[in-house]
């Protein structure tokens, strides 16, 4: 028997797996990953403030690259930050936690298909039963009736120019491209002098995505910035959920008697950005420090970050409903557009998800980006619930 079974080999069951392993609450770990391999095909960004100093030493050895700042792009001005940025990969993950797989300390249990996740026991599709002292479901996001959601969405090409690109830090969000029915940017990340991520994201209603369309839009992108693509080197797309509005209370009377979730599957991730790094470490990093390992004490620490984080987040919740709800579409980027003129302590603590009252009134005020009454109708939570489910 394992001290700690994980159903999901995703960012947050890894993590989880890793913190438990180096402090030595857990001396065995299994993982139970549908897919072939660990970690998935993944590109994971964060500020460098996004983590305590403790756990960004940590998590240090998952870093893939790391960036004195960014900048940003919108129709009416361009702005730098002097904010650490950092990104991850799923093989930089993967390659931070292979010593324990390689030590037996971590078994994967890889091509397995989960039938149901209980306390203490996972039971798979071709009958097999694997127990442990603990449980974690980080088997990722699922639709809920209980979560009101936006997505963003994107392609992105990991791209190696004929000549050096010249872009020196990343640009996190380039919102001067066409706009259309969403709130459209681009995001590039500079690997290499010759070698850079493009990404081509949007905020939308719904998920459907279009990677051929986008395909097209990274390449003539390329080329607005003179950078002649001699080869694609990778090639990832992503769909994820932005949180309009949700009732965690109702989510978890559903949740009565399954195990604990983390990650994506427990909603937790930064209802703006879509950034799911910064709560998988700081989930990893709870869990690692507990005493001991027991189904007990990994639940109440779930739940306990679970509602912490969903409080924390009301605010950030209220913004994207005026985003997706208060504004047309294709205005969308007034609203980012505004928030990047404000200090950048503020944006770090926006990010971080950490804003006080004070920054929370900064942000609000002044003339609002979309109309008042769209946005007083879209104000409250439970009101707004209430008309979307019904």
């Amino acid at each position: 028997m394992s001290d700690l079974v994980i159903a999901g080999g995703g960012l947050a069951g890894l993590l989880v797996a890793w913190r438990c392993l180096t402090t030595g609450n857990a001396r065995r770990i299994t993982i139970v990953e549908g897919a072939a391999q660990v970690g998935g095909d993944h590109t994971w960004s964060f500020n460098e403030t996004d983590l305590t100093a403790e756990a960004f030493d940590w998590f240090r050895p998952a870093l893939a690259h790391y960036w004195t700042g960014y900048h940003v792009h919108f129709p009416e001005y361009s702005r730098h930050l002097d904010i650490g940025y950092c990104s991850s990969n799923s093989a930089s993950v993967r390659s931070a936690i292979q010593p324990f797989i390689d030590n037996g300390q971590l078994i994967v249990v890889a091509n397995a298909r989960v039938a149901e996740i209980a306390d203490n026991v996972i039971r798979l599709e071709n009958g097999d039963t694997l127990e442990g002292e603990a449980v974690i479901d980080a088997t990722g996001f699922k639709p809920d009736p209980t979560v009101l959601l936006g997505y963003q969405k994107f392609v992105g090409h990991v791209i190696k120019t004929s000549s050096p690109h010249g872009l020196d830090v990343p640009i996190i969000m380039d919102a001067t491209v066409s706009q259309g029915e969403a709130y459209r940017f681009v995001y590039c990340l500079p690997y290499g002098p010759d070698e850079v991520l493009i990404e081509d994201t949007y905020y939308e209603d719904g998920p459907d995505l279009d990677d051929a369309v986008i395909a097209d839009r990274i390449k003539a992108y390329a080329a607005s910035k003179n950078w002649q693509v001699a080869e694609i080197l990778h090639t990832e797309r992503g769909i994820l959920p932005i949180t309009l509005a949700s009732d965690l209370e109702a989510r978890l009377e559903g949740e009565t008697g399954a195990a604990p979730k983390i990650g994506l599957a427990g909603g937790l991730y930064n209802a703006v950005t879509g950034y799911s790094l910064p709560d998988a470490v700081a989930m990893a990093m709870r869990l690692g420090d507990l005493p001991e390992l027991t189904q007990a004490n990994v639940a109440e620490a779930v739940l306990a970050y679970r509602r912490s984080h969903w409080q924390r987040e009301k605010f950030f919740r209220l913004l994207n409903r005026m985003l997706f709800k208060a504004g047309k579409p294709s205005e969308r980027y007034k609203v980012l557009q505004r928030f990047y003129r404000l200090d950048e302590p503020l944006v770090s603590a926006f990010y971080r998800g950490d804003l006080s009252l004070l920054q929370k009134a900064r942000i609000l005020s002044g003339k609002p980006p979309v109309p008042v009454g769209a946005a007083i109708y879209n104000l409250f939570e439970h009101q707004f619930m209430k008309r979307h489910r019904s």
